[in-house]
């Protein structure tokens, strides 16, 4: 479906954000795994996989690219038992080399009365802690996903963490997704067929009714949408 062979632009040094604006319009009109191959490329061991593993779709392009690259996975610690079997079961699919971070808290009952600061405990920190001494991040966000992810770049500067970020799949569509989940025959999170459209942690997540947004059943009567990992 997507070519791999195409060649691409590879970045001079130092990448600048007037470069990164002008690769991210350059990648508009490329396919995903020409974008991993120049982020690894360009990036090395400076890069890291970011995955909710929510799918593994990004996951399955770039283990095509760089069967090696470091995935990381952010354990909360309120993860449905469903989640941590399938990135189990996605690690031994592509023999992951997998990092997990964990919050420096234990459980507790702070999404309750502080969601926001309950995501920036159990996802923002150790985030912080996985980037690190690194230089680029990829992630698997998409434009469609939410109205505050409409204007996601593919590639851009992340000002808060002093990173590259970027994201591959920023103009795939749920179609897009569908189709090559099926055309590669990738594993599916077993709580999508449950109405689970959004997959995050489970006192906070909900399954979506017909013709609801797809992340509705996130923070469900909160004003709250994203976590902060991308804002």
């Amino acid at each position: 479906m997507r070519d791999l062979s195409e060649p691409i632009p590879v970045a001079a040094e130092p990448v600048d954000e007037a470069e990164l604006a002008a690769l991210a319009a350059h990648f508009e009109s490329r396919p995903a795994t020409a974008i991993i191959r120049w982020a690894t490329e360009r990036f090395g061991d400076g890069l890291v996989l970011s995955a909710s593993f929510q799918d593994c779709v990004l996951i399955d392009l770039a283990t095509r690219v760089a069967p090696r690259i470091e995935v990381v996975f952010l354990d909360t610690g309120y993860h449905f038992p469903e989640t941590i079997d399938y990135v189990e079961e996605v690690r031994r699919r592509y023999d992951l080399n997998l990092r997990v971070l964990r919050p420096s808290v234990g459980p507790d009952d702070r999404w309750r009365f502080d969601a926001n600061g309950c995501c920036r405990t159990r996802k923002v920190e150790p985030l912080e802690r996985a980037l690190e001494g690194r230089t680029a991040w990829m992630t698997g966000l998409r434009r469609v996903e939410a109205p505050t992810r409409a204007n996601t770049p593919i590639v851009a500067w992340d000002r808060p963490r002093r990173v590259v970020k970027i994201n591959p799949l920023a103009a795939w569509t749920d179609a897009d997704v569908e189709a090559y989940v099926a055309e590669r025959d990738l594993p599916v999170h077993p709580l999508m067929e449950q109405g689970y459209r959004s997959i995050g942690c489970w006192p906070c997540t909900r399954p979506v009714a017909d013709g609801e947004d797809v992340r509705a059943g996130r923070w469900a009567g909160l004003a709250k949408t994203e976590c902060g990992l991308h804002i």
